[in-house]
C-alpha cells in the first residue's frame, strides 16, 4: 500500500487553507494566530520536558560509592505540594490550545463563502462542534490561587532566569501574551469585516479571557517553581549604570 507524501505543495505559493476549505494568504491574520498557537504549544512542551527532567532527578538515590554526587541529589522537594507537580496541568492546556485552533480555523463565514440560510443556526452548530467550554476559565484560575498560596508576595517585577526549567515557563508566559494580542487583533479585524460579531462574541471572548488568565498561570507557576527549587528570583530594580567603564 502506497503511503501518501507529508508534502502536498498546494502551499508553495504562499496559500493555504482553513478547515472550510477557504485559501487564504499565510500572511493572514487566521495563518498568524494559529502558528502563534502552535509555537505557544511547543514551548509548553519543552517546559513540560525540563519538569519531567527535574522530576526524574528527584526520584534517584544518591550514589552510595559517591555522596557526594551532585548529578543523584533531589532537585525537586515532592514530598512538598506533591498535587502541583503534576505534569498532566501542562498537557491538558496544550490541548486546550489546540481546541482554540480548531475553533479559530473552522470559521462558518467567509466573503468567498457567506453563510446560506439561518446564521443563528449555523453559528450554533458550529460552537457545539468546536465551541470553548468556560469551565476551563474556572479551573485555571483555581490552579492559580493554588500555586500563588504556597509562595511568598512579590512586589516587584521579576527578572527570568537563574533556572532553565523556571526560564522555559516564563518564556510561555510571554507567548501566551503575544497569543493574546493577536487574538484581540483577530477579534478586531476579521469578525468586524464579516458582520458576524455580535452573533459570537461571548464565544470568542471566552477565548480571550483564557488566553489572559493562561499568561497569568505561567508567571505563578514560574514563581512556585523556583520557590519549590530553592531558585532565588531576581526582581528588577532602576540602576544608574550597567555597564563597567572600560
Amino acid at each position: 500500500m502506497e503511503h501518501s507524501k507529508l508534502y502536498t505543495k498546494t502551499g508553495d505559493k504562499g496559500i493555504s487553507s482553513l478547515y472550510n476549505s477557504i485559501r487564504l494568504t499565510k500572511s493572514s491574520i487566521y495563518f498568524k494566530l494559529l502558528g502563534d498557537l502552535d509555537e505557544l504549544n511547543c514551548h509548553i512542551g519543552m517546559a513540560k520536558s525540563l519538569w519531567k527532567e527535574h522530576l526524574e532527578k528527584s526520584e534517584m538515590k544518591v550514589n552510595k560509592d559517591d555522596p557526594m554526587n551532585y548529578t543523584n541529589k533531589p532537585s525537586i522537594d515532592t514530598n512538598n505540594y506533591y498535587e502541583l507537580h503534576n505534569l498532566s496541568v501542562l498537557t491538558e492546556v496544550q490541548c486546550i490550545i489546540m481546541d482554540i485552533s480548531s475553533f479559530v480555523a473552522t470559521p462558518p463565514w467567509h466573503e468567498a463563502k457567506p453563510i446560506k440560510g439561518n446564521i443563528e443556526e449555523c453559528i450554533e452548530n458550529w460552537i457545539n462542534k468546536v465551541g470553548f467550554d468556560n469551565k476551563n476559565i474556572n479551573k485555571i484560575e483555581k490552579y492559580i490561587d493554588l500555586l500563588d498560596s504556597v509562595v511568598p508576595p512579590i512586589k516587584n517585577f521579576v527578572v527570568p532566569g537563574n533556572n532553565t526549567l523556571v526560564s522555559s515557563i516564563h518564556i510561555c508566559r510571554a507567548v501566551t501574551r503575544r497569543c493574546e494580542r493577536v487574538y484581540l487583533e483577530f477579534l478586531q479585524t476579521d469578525l468586524l469585516c464579516y458582520n458576524v460579531y455580535e452573533h459570537v462574541d461571548y464565544h470568542f471572548n471566552i477565548i480571550l479571557v483564557y488566553l489572559n488568565r493562561l499568561s497569568d498561570m505561567f508567571f505563578a507557576l514560574s514563581r512556585f517553581l523556583a520557590h519549590n527549587l530553592n531558585i532565588t528570583e531576581e526582581c528588577y530594580s532602576k540602576k544608574k549604570s550597567i555597564f563597567p567603564v572600560l
